[in-house]
């Protein structure tokens, strides 16, 4: 009976292993999607095969596993490569995207009004 138990315990603790690293692989592979790869136009290091791609999934994947998270390993590459690395801008870019279409709004309106003023007239 007690082999049986201990059989059911190695068991689950093979599974509760097999997950963790099943999510590990999946949560970078999840960042990897997110990584520009520098070389080739508009592919992330995911879909490249680059020399490039290559090794930095390598490095990626040796700093996660001494056990750097995934937002230091990010900030470690915007800081090496620039902000051109992301596929996701930091926030203060939404200003920067914000403002044409504030102002196109703004001139919208202004040529509204003066439509409307025009036809008073």
């Amino acid at each position: 009976m007690s082999k049986a138990i201990y059989k059911i315990i190695i068991s689950l603790l093979f599974v509760h292993i097999s997950a963790v690293s099943f999510a590990n692989v999946n949560e970078l592979s999840d960042y990897y999607k997110t990584v520009r790869c520098l070389v080739c136009e508009g592919q992330s290091i995911q879909e490249s095969d680059t020399e490039f791609a290559i090794n930095l999934k390598e490095q990626i994947q040796k700093k996660y596993n001494s056990g750097i998270s995934i937002e230091e390993i990010n900030q470690e590459l915007i800081k090496i490569y620039g902000e051109e690395i992301s596929f996701n801008p930091p926030k203060y870019h939404i200003l920067l995207w914000g403002t044409p279409l504030i102002v196109l709004l703004i001139i919208f309106i202004f040529i509204r009004n003066k439509i409307r003023f025009f036809n008073r007239v």
